[in-house]
């Protein structure tokens, strides 16, 4: 009886001892992991600071060709000459999207990234650029004119906040564009008409409307020759309550044809499975149409938003990469490797607010419209994706780009604790 009483106590004595133990290191502990989180808390708002309130050097990386990441010698996205603090270039943002269908050509890997913020061997870290409203556009009807062009007639939007939860009592404009061209000789064509339809709609509880073109387009297509060339695109801009955004979507009647592309300084670069096509405006050249959305909601002339522009393509009769004007040797020189792999063109004026631009071509004997988005949307990592870090630290800030509100997001960590 009495060795039963003594193992008894002997457990509770043992039981005591390790609660207490526990305890004990619980509260040695802690503040230690709260100083350790501290310190990365302290390296994740330098950095931020560094990436959105800086411009980096040079101070015009982003629209400078001549500038990769070799001699980039400084890293920051700040709109160089603002005076309003989080203000970002988009230009900047541009040389770090990379789409998955056609890579960026002047890409600023994170690696050299990682290196000109100082945190390459310690910190590893997850960079997100996105607008603060979200649109997604779904083609869920067609039009089929006459059985040889298939345009989308009916668009459902959807419209959603930074972490994708769906909003209600959106304002949303949809711009369609049609430009009638007269084909020529070979890619060569002139303008007849421009044409643009336009609806809009309020979102729902789950943050979708629609937009309905089907009658304009049978009306339009009923009076016009389907022997011509038809560019279609459609531009939507959105209001909730004084935030902004806007997307563009390419009506191009065959689904994998490529339809991005990326502008560069005055250099675009889209894919070379196309054939680019130039149209007559007024005696010159017009390769390309420039869309100042930012108006949307102020001019009820939306035709005005629209301004053609020449692009002079560096690709000779030949398909092969020119050597006979000054502006595609420049690129030429700059970009060899690119000269075999993407169709390159120097466009003669960029406007400031223009957020899409869209280059007329060709894919298969079809015309499309390849929509380039001047603000994209970013989601770049830089360390091992492996394993899972016992500590990391994300951030945000609000941020401009021109007169569109994005988020910043920054998450980083140690990278010998793995990915987050």
């Amino acid at each position: 009886m009495h060795a039963i009483l003594e193992y008894v106590a002997i457990g509770v004595m043992l039981i005591i001892f390790l609660t207490v133990s526990f305890v004990v290191t619980y509260e040695v502990m802690q503040p230690a992991s709260g100083v350790y989180h501290e310190r990365i808390y302290t390296v994740a708002e330098r950095l931020m600071d560094k990436i959105v309130l800086t411009t980096g050097i040079p101070v015009d990386w982003g629209t400078n060709i001549g500038v990769g990441p070799s001699n980039l010698t400084d890293f920051g996205l700040a709109l160089n000459g603002t005076r309003n603090p989080y203000e970002i270039d988009p230009d900047k943002v541009m040389r770090l999207a990379n789409l998955t269908s056609l890579p960026n050509p002047l890409l600023m890997n994170t690696t050299r990234l990682a290196q000109l913020l100082g945190i390459e061997r310690q910190y590893g870290f997850r960079l997100k650029i996105k607008p603060m409203l979200n649109i997604l556009i779904t083609p869920i009807e067609w039009y089929n004119v006459r059985n040889r062009y298939v345009y989308p007639s009916v668009l459902e939007v959807s419209v959603s906040n930074y972490f994708n939860i769906g909003i209600p009592n959106v304002n949303v404009t949809g711009m369609y564009v049609i430009v009638k061209v007269s084909p020529g000789v070979g890619n060569q064509g002139q303008i007849e008409l421009k044409t643009i339809f336009v609806q809009s709609n309020v979102t729902d509880v789950q943050g979708n409307c629609i937009l309905n073109y089907y009658s304009q387009l049978r009306d339009y297509f009923e009076q016009n020759n389907i022997n011509k060339w038809y560019f279609a695109f459609l531009i939507v801009h959105v209001n909730w309550y004084g935030f902004v955004s806007v997307a563009g979507y390419s009506c191009t009647s065959q689904g994998d044809a490529p339809v991005q592309g990326y502008i560069i300084g005055n250099y675009i670069f889209v894919s070379r499975d196309v054939n680019v096509t130039n149209i007559g405006r007024g005696g010159g050249n017009a390769g390309a149409v420039l869309v100042e959305d930012e108006l949307l909601q102020a001019v009820p002339e939306y035709s005005e938003l629209l301004n053609f522009t020449t692009v002079t393509w560096c690709r000779d009769s030949n398909g092969q990469f020119r050597n006979d004007d000054p502006l595609c040797n420049a690129a030429g020189r700059v970009l060899p490797s690119a000269t075999q792999w993407y169709l390159i063109g120097h466009i003669e004026y960029i406007e400031k607010l223009s957020s899409h631009v869209f280059v007329f071509a060709q894919y298969r004997g079809n015309p499309i419209a390849i929509v380039i988005n001047r603000i994209p949307s970013i989601d770049i990592v830089y360390g091992s994706k492996q394993a899972t870090p016992a500590n990391s630290v994300t951030i945000r800030r609000i941020v401009h780009l021109y007169n569109y509100p994005y988020i910043v997001e920054l998450t980083v960590w140690r990278i010998a604790e793995g990915w987050p």
